[in-house]
């Protein structure tokens, strides 16, 4: 149980090695984006928010951003900023820098106008990509593994095959002194007790039933009932019923795994091995993003219908269990496990496969979503809270 990845200063192993953009705001998105195209080796964290938000979430925002550049498959930093935005470069950069990696920051109304920023920033991309560049993978043991997991456009196939594979790779991933970050309390709801239940500490498990009420709480001061519109188009269509029956067969990617702890949104999670619930919605994107700040180095999407969404730092791994769907997609799809639902491999026995897959992933082997380049990013910015 190893693999090979890039060790760094604070002693994580990443299964990538990138020079990440970083930018404050939305507003130097574009800059970010034509950095990344014309400077090899770089990921642009492209995002929309920055400004014009509460306390709360300007700060949700700032400490999402470092713990990106934490992640341990970002081997160095360039925070751009635009200079008038609530969330603040500066804080940002002395985060990442705190972990020992090289970082260096712009801001555009500093160095006057995109076209002098731009030249300013490629002469430290330059630097930092060579410094980066000069890493080795080498081998580690799979307790240095993060591993994040979601669901997304899900059917029956999904808690019936892709769900519990995952299940039992949390498990084995768990056993070995791995971590496991679970979320989409969306996709929980109506079976938060279960977790509950599972909850090595008490009030570790009425986090996650505060979890499900805070967002049913937040969608009835908007005026929604997040209990009657959780059911997506293409969950129904694809044959799913209820709510509940959506949540049971969501609550199977972690198995019966016992939970460690709950952490807020894009919080790092301790170095202690087990399985975590993480305070992300289903929305790929903002999930993907706050499993990546949580540390996840590696992440286990499986769908039923077919998803191609990744995100720019952390390699994600397609699992599907519907037949069709792995042949209409199978440009999208990592690993194929409808054997499950024919009964000529057992979820453990996939579960093997599956983690033997998730290590060549770790140790360089690309995804899908990286070989076609789909791969976004979104912060979550929260309602109001009655």
């Amino acid at each position: 149980m190893e693999f090979y990845g890039y060790p760094r200063p604070d002693g994580k192993v990443g299964t990538r090695n990138y020079v990440a953009l970083v930018p404050s705001t939305g507003c130097v998105n574009n800059l970010c984006s034509d950095l990344e195209h014309l400077v090899r080796g770089t990921k642009a964290l492209r995002h929309d928010q920055g400004c014009l938000h509460p306390p709360r979430d300007t700060e949700t925002v700032t400490q999402t951003l470092i713990n990106l550049g934490l992640n341990p498959n970002v081997g160095g930093a360039l925070v751009v900023a635009l200079g008038c935005e609530m969330v603040k470069a500066e804080e940002i950069y002395e985060g990442i820098k705190a972990s020992g990696k090289p970082v260096e920051m712009v801001v555009m109304h500093e160095i006057g106008g995109m076209i002098n920023t731009m030249s300013t920033a490629m002469h430290m991309l330059v630097d930092l990509v060579s410094s980066v560049s000069h890493a080795r993978r080498e081998k580690a043991d799979i307790s240095k593994l993060v591993m994040g997991t979601k669901c997304g456009s899900s059917d029956t196939s999904s808690g019936l095959s892709a769900n519990l594979v995952t299940g039992e790779v949390c498990r084995m991933l768990t056993e070995q002194g791995g971590r496991f970050i679970q979320g989409e309390i969306c996709d929980i709801m109506g079976g938060e007790y279960a977790l509950k239940k599972l909850a090595v500490n008490p009030e570790e498990g009425e986090k996650i039933v505060d979890y499900v009420r805070d967002l049913y709480m937040r969608g009835l001061a908007m005026g929604a009932d997040t209990r009657g519109c959780q059911m997506t188009a293409g969950n129904v269509a694809g044959g799913l019923t209820t709510l509940v029956e959506k949540a049971l067969g969501a609550n199977a990617k972690g198995g019966q795994v016992p939970i460690q702890g709950a952490l807020g949104y894009g919080q790092l999670v301790p170095d202690a091995p087990g399985r975590y619930i993480m305070d992300f919605p289903g929305h790929g994107f903002e999930n993907l993003t706050a499993s990546a700040a949580g540390g996840a180095t590696v992440h286990l999407f499986t769908t039923g219908r077919g998803a191609d969404t990744g995100h720019p730092i952390m390699p994600t791994v397609k699992i599907c269990g519907n037949a069709k769907t792995n042949k209409t997609m199978a440009e999208h799809i990592d690993v194929d496990v409808s054997a499950v639902i024919d009964e000529t491999e057992t979820p453990d026995q996939a579960g093997e496969r599956v983690l033997e897959y998730m290590l060549g992933i770790a140790s360089g082997r690309l995804t899908k979503c990286e070989i076609l380049g789909t791969e976004s990013m979104e912060i979550l910015i929260r309602g109001p809270v009655i």
